[in-house]
């Protein structure tokens, strides 16, 4: 069995992924999917410089089509790149109703395919995601390089794709600009991409980069105004905290973004309670228990923590999840609901 490779492990080695004749990509997050397939490219260009490429899209294909490309040779090259996108809709040209079956019968003419590929044809498949119960898909997941395109989870991740970008680069950033970067930046990787560009333009040739450099490139992101509205949570300043929602409503920012902020805040609180219970210390938790948390955040959040009881917290969540609910359900104006819950979460008694 081939082994899966994450998005993060491609980027680190992509060279551990040579050679194959078919890879599988798996993921939603647009940005990821994107760079992996631009990286699968370079790749074979290594190795094939030149090649006929043709795309096809799942939901499009009959049986017969897909068949077809699959066995057939290139008449323009003496290679061939086969792409299909939409892989996890295969047999749903009809999009008016599904066709399981005949998905099932499409997954088994390619995983037919893998078992003896065409050796001047390299195959890429893009899913969303794929159904690991289903015969065919195990078959193709054994037959293909695949990797998982994951959107980014906790903090420390962001900190490994820093450094394996920089690396990646040949820059160089001390400690506190890594920190003041990893702080402003928001826990997405397309975003933050954006701004290490921007920093490295700025950078020029040089190869270090300062924390000055990133105040200059950074002056102001989400992520600041996200820390901000922990700091106000965590005080439990429910003037401040009503500022900051309204604030991130005016600036964009989707009623139900602010309101998983809010979620992800208590789970952690909640986390350090748990913690607490168990007679694990204030070291230990900042050391091995916080990996979603930024290394400069940490300490803050234990204060944050101690500033509610145990019994206040299932006060809280229950605030939450009924604001949710009426939030989804559009029971009122997203703003007059997020509102009600700051006030409740910081006088929650």
């Amino acid at each position: 069995m081939i082994k899966s490779l994450t998005s993060q492990q491609f980027f680190a080695e992509p060279e551990s992924a040579s050679g194959q004749q078919c890879f599988l990509i798996i993921g939603d997050d647009g940005y990821l999917v994107d760079k992996v397939y631009r990286g699968i490219k370079d790749l074979i260009k290594k190795t094939i410089p030149v090649f006929e490429q043709v795309t096809l899209y799942g939901d499009e294909l009959q049986i017969t089509e897909l068949s077809d490309y699959l066995e057939s040779y290139s008449l323009f090259a003496d290679n061939r790149l086969l792409v299909i996108r939409n892989a996890d809709r295969l047999g749903e040209e009809d999009k008016s109703r599904k066709q399981p079956e005949k998905a099932k019968r499409m997954l088994e003419v390619v995983a037919n395919y893998l078992q003896n590929p065409e050796a001047s044809q390299v195959l890429i498949l893009i899913a969303d995601s794929v159904d690991s119960r289903l015969t065919g898909w195990k078959k193709i997941k054994d037959l293909c390089q695949t990797i998982e395109c994951e959107p980014i989870k906790y903090a420390g991740e962001m900190k490994a794709w820093l450094e394996t970008t920089l690396r990646a680069n040949k820059k160089t950033m001390d400690a506190n600009a890594k920190e003041l970067f990893l702080t402003k930046v928001e826990l997405d990787f397309c975003s933050a991409e954006n701004e290490l560009s921007k920093l490295f333009i700025y950078c020029g040739e040089r190869m270090q980069i300062t924390d000055k450099d990133v105040i200059t490139t950074m002056p102001t992101t989400r992520a600041g105004a996200l820390g901000e509205f922990y700091k106000s949570l965590g005080n439990r300043n429910s003037r401040e905290v009503v500022l900051k929602v309204n604030e991130m409503l005016e600036n964009d920012w989707v009623p139900l973004q602010v309101m998983s902020n809010i979620i992800r805040f208590f789970l952690t609180v909640w986390k350090i309670h748990a913690l607490e219970a168990k007679h694990i210390s204030s070291g230990e938790i900042i050391a091995k228990h916080l990996p979603d948390v930024f290394p400069s955040q940490k300490a803050n959040y234990l204060a944050y923590a101690g500033k509610f009881k145990s019994k206040e917290i299932s006060l809280i969540f229950a605030d939450i999840l009924e604001a949710d609910s009426r939030l989804k359900l559009s029971m009122a104006e997203p703003e007059v609901l997020l509102n009600m819950l700051a006030v409740n979460i910081c006088n929650a008694r």
